[in-house]
């Protein structure tokens, strides 16, 4: 077997945030780590805010679900503005806290988006 296929044999997907339209800024539901090693990337897919609306995302950390998040040194996504936006960022989950959060930051005048957030990594035992 090839090197590039037992990677992709241990790709694993995970939702930071299912399909929802945003309408205000709070945090989601944390994603547990343990199950992974090396880098992860987080994509970001977004319709417009609005006119003259904007929102500001970034991904948080924790050492326990439900626990005291902190921002993630590279975990910000540009602001969400009047397009449409697909953004990718990539983490070492290695250097990570347990777990990981999507969070709405910051709105500018009255936002709406349909945000989607997903994960890929590599299983630690897989």
């Amino acid at each position: 077997m090839a090197i590039h296929q037992y990677a992709l044999e241990k790709l694993q997907h995970f939702t930071l945030l299912a399909t929802t339209t945003i309408t205000a800024v709070g945090n989601q539901t944390g994603v547990d780590l343990a199950g992974y090693e090396g880098d992860i990337q987080i994509i970001l897919n977004a319709t417009a805010a609005g006119s003259g609306a904007a929102f500001a995302c970034r991904i948080s950390e924790a050492d326990t679900l439900g626990g005291s998040y902190t921002a993630v040194t590279g975990g910000g996504f540009t602001d969400i503005g009047n397009a449409a936006t697909k953004q990718v960022i990539t983490l070492n989950s290695d250097n990570l806290k347990r777990f990981i959060s999507f969070e709405v930051t910051g709105e500018t005048g009255t936002a709406s988006s349909s945000i989607t957030v997903n994960g890929f990594g590599l299983a630690k035992y897989g």
